[in-house]
């Protein structure tokens, strides 16, 4: 009898043990795996309800705007946003992390007017989820920004400037912003060369910025040594809008001072020439008003030939113009030519320096650099 008992003792106990252990650790794995399963055939899916956001025009001087957008996880599974990248500065996502199945989700879109370029802006945001069925999801920003102020020109170019003579611009200021004209400043140059005012527009709400600009000989373009024009000397200033709120608009002025009387080629070049030749090149002056040659400085082994009558070309209407040609006796001079032609033209009292470069060499043929005359 006690082997027996001890027999239908353990059989319950294996009984009890499949029934309260076993099979319930049978039964919530099986349905883990369903759960699982199911999740694999019915993933999260996030869906936006608008695959672009247009700000539209926004004013820079009004500050952050914001813009919503909703999004619906359209799975069975929940939904995990990991990253969001807008792909710009000027923007900013803010949203849940985590989205339940079939619930829709509100997203801000923050926007900083003042970051946004010139012209309309447009950004694709990307989603990153650990869905397989939507791992990135975009939405485009869209936004174009209006400027407290602008100026018609970015930069105020003058061009090839002669001294004593003066020369006006006009540029356009724009304030999109009420304000009156009191209350902007144009800050003062540091330059005499530059006067400037502003009136407003008779023919718009914006006001017309007239710039002056006249160099003279006193302002350094003028080499005190040789007493010739700093031809291709450049010139730049900085002219700067200012308004109540501190914000500053500036405008670069730049220009190039050329002499009264150009030349071109400014600089000549024979090159390596063979030393028992007599290598030549050519040059142009050129004036907008009629000129004469008055005197030329060379050294005696460089001589120069107005070629005027013998050239055919065609003439600008508005310039004057004449034709020299140089003539280098390579035999009778340093086998490095290092110097300097000086032209007096009824034009100025000041010369016109023509550097002239050369190097004489036995073993090499005449070659010099072809001069670009027009």
């Amino acid at each position: 009898m006690g082997d027996r008992d001890n027999t239908i003792d353990k059989a319950m106990s294996r009984r009890k043990i499949l029934t309260t252990i076993i099979i319930p650790a049978l039964l919530i794995s099986g349905l883990i795996i369903i759960l699982v399963n199911n999740q694999r055939e019915f993933p999260g899916k996030l869906v936006f309800s608008q695959e672009r956001l247009d700000f539209g025009t926004v004013p820079e001087w009004e500050g952050q705007v914001t813009k919503t957008v909703s999004a619906r996880n359209i799975g069975k599974s929940p939904l995990h946003i990991s990253k969001i990248q807008t792909g710009c500065s000027y923007a900013e996502i803010q949203g849940p992390k985590v989205i339940s199945p079939n619930i829709e989700e509100t997203f801000k879109v923050l926007l900083d007017p003042q970051m946004l370029p010139d012209d309309t802006a447009s950004a694709t945001a990307i989603l990153f989820t650990d869905s397989p069925k939507t791992p990135q999801v975009y939405l485009t920003i869209v936004a174009t920004a209006k400027r407290f102020a602008t100026l018609s020109a970015e930069v105020c170019d003058f061009g090839e400037i002669l001294p004593e003579t003066l020369y006006e611009k006009r540029v356009k200021l724009c304030v999109n912003a009420p304000l009156n004209q009191q209350e902007i400043r144009l800050l003062p140059s540091e330059t005499p060369m530059l006067t400037w005012e502003m009136a407003p527009d008779p023919s718009s709400e914006c006001f017309i910025i007239t710039i002056q600009l006249q160099v003279s000989k006193k302002d350094g373009v003028v080499n005190r040594t040789t007493h010739h024009y700093n031809v291709g000397e450049p010139f730049s200033a900085l002219l700067s809008v200012t308004f109540p709120n501190e914000r500053t608009l500036t405008l670069p002025i730049v220009a190039r001072i050329v002499g009264p009387v150009k030349v071109k080629p400014e600089s000549l070049s024979y090159g390596a020439v063979n030393a028992k030749t007599t290598p030549s090149l050519e040059f142009t002056l050129s004036a907008k008003t009629e000129f004469k040659i008055l005197g030329i400085q060379v050294p005696n082994y460089l001589k120069v030939v107005d070629i005027s009558k013998t050239v055919k070309t065609k003439m600008h209407p508005s310039h004057y113009q004449r034709w020299l040609k140089v003539s280098w006796d390579v035999s009778k001079s340093p086998s490095l030519l290092r110097e300097e032609i000086y032209i007096t033209t009824s034009a100025t009292s000041t010369p016109i320096r023509i550097p002239v470069y050369g190097y004489a060499n036995a073993n090499r043929l005449t070659n010099p650099s072809s001069p670009q005359v027009e």
